[in-house]
């Protein structure tokens, strides 16, 4: 199943009240999008939502269900025992769950959890029980994790707790890593270079030989480094040796050598204040891939007020690209389908209106 499709489900799988366990390789963007549901749950709801993550790696018994400690009668009869609550029974904003009409709890990298844990977790999972403690009511527990063979830590997986969850494997895919990209400001480039090579990108092994590698997880990273490098570099990305190096130590030395490629074709391409001032007469490049750069760094820069030109140059590119740039822009500024020439050109362009919601 891909990302896009477990956005879809996490409204179903939450009124399931299921303990639904997402499993990949590492950084396809498993938790991101589980982080993600108490925000697309409080707006479809209608309810106050939280979120606690935590991660199972880091667990200990004690840590599951809180932790035995004497309380003392006033009376002066003998100490009771009682247990603590759990330290994810407070979300990050310091309030307790029961402050919450409901929520998600999110046990990150549960495959890498000790075997008392997941025994614990394990009735948790199907009644929500945690020794005396009890999750509150509108609140489930969900899962990430690893398959063995990523040599990602993964400990023996228990058969009951198997049982009282169902399981997602999760396949790395394009159209969801540039959905995500384009909600969250990744540059036109990066995504270019992902759907240029996406058997480097969503390549669902781990290397043979370990070292630096490629993932769309470390295809982000690199591009919020890069940004900052830029920034660093009077605005401008650069390109340097030592850059180079950066990236070969993040995404891997054959990635970062296509991930560079991408970023001098992007300098050989038509400036967007040229095609804004000239989108008639600005060359339109022949290869794809520059087109489909192009069309991601128009998208990226549009504004209302530049959408006329733009959508001119644009048609003069095959239907396909200008399918990707409607997409794109719109993805980035949900505001510009309410632009009468936006409009208007969806309108013209019916195989559009597929793959477009005009508001």
């Amino acid at each position: 199943m891909d990302l896009n499709t477990v956005i879809k489900r996490l409204p179903m799988w939450y009124e399931s009240g299921r303990c639904v366990y997402l499993r990949s390789g590492p950084g396809v963007g498993k938790t991101t999008v589980m982080s993600d549901a108490p925000g697309i749950l409080s707006k479809l709801l209608n309810k106050k939502m939280g979120l606690v993550v935590i991660n199972g790696s880091l667990l200990n018994p004690p840590d599951s269900i809180g932790y035995l400690i004497p309380q003392y009668m006033q009376d002066g009869s003998a100490p009771r025992s009682i247990y603590t609550l759990p330290f994810w029974f407070v979300t990050k904003e310091g309030k307790l769950l029961t402050e919450y009409d409901g929520g998600i709890i999110i046990v990150d990298d549960v495959s890498q959890a000790d075997v008392d844990v997941k025994k614990a977790l394990g009735e948790a999972a199907l009644t929500g029980r945690l020794g005396p403690h009890e999750i509150p009511k509108g609140w489930v527990l969900w899962m990430t994790g690893n398959r063995v063979g990523d040599r990602s830590g993964s400990t023996k997986e228990l058969d009951n707790l198997i049982n009282r969850r169902f399981e997602v494997e999760v396949e790395p895919h394009f159209p969801s890593f540039r959905d995500y990209a384009e909600r969250n400001n990744v540059l036109p480039i990066t995504i270019a270079f992902a759907e240029n090579n996406q058997h480097i990108v969503f390549a669902d092994t781990v290397p043979e030989v370990q070292g630096p590698w490629c993932t769309p997880r470390s295809t982000v990273e690199w591009d919020r480094y890069l940004q900052l490098a830029g920034k660093y570099n009077n605005n401008v990305l650069p390109d340097d040796p030592i850059i180079i190096e950066e990236c070969a130590g993040q995404i891997g030395i054959a990635a970062a050598s296509q991930y560079f490629n991408t970023l001098r074709l992007d300098r050989e391409m038509p400036k967007f204040e040229t095609i804004v001032a000239s989108p008639r007469s600005v060359k339109v490049p022949e290869r794809p891939d520059a087109c489909m750069l192009v069309c991601y760094n128009l998208a990226y820069q549009v504004k209302p007020e530049t959408i006329e030109p733009v959508l001119v140059y644009v048609e003069r590119m095959p239907k396909e690209f200008a399918v990707s740039f409607a997409n794109s822009a719109v993805k980035r500024k949900p505001l510009l389908t309410q632009v009468p020439a936006f409009r208007k050109w969806v309108q013209q362009n019916s195989s559009l209106l597929a793959v477009i919601a005009v508001g």
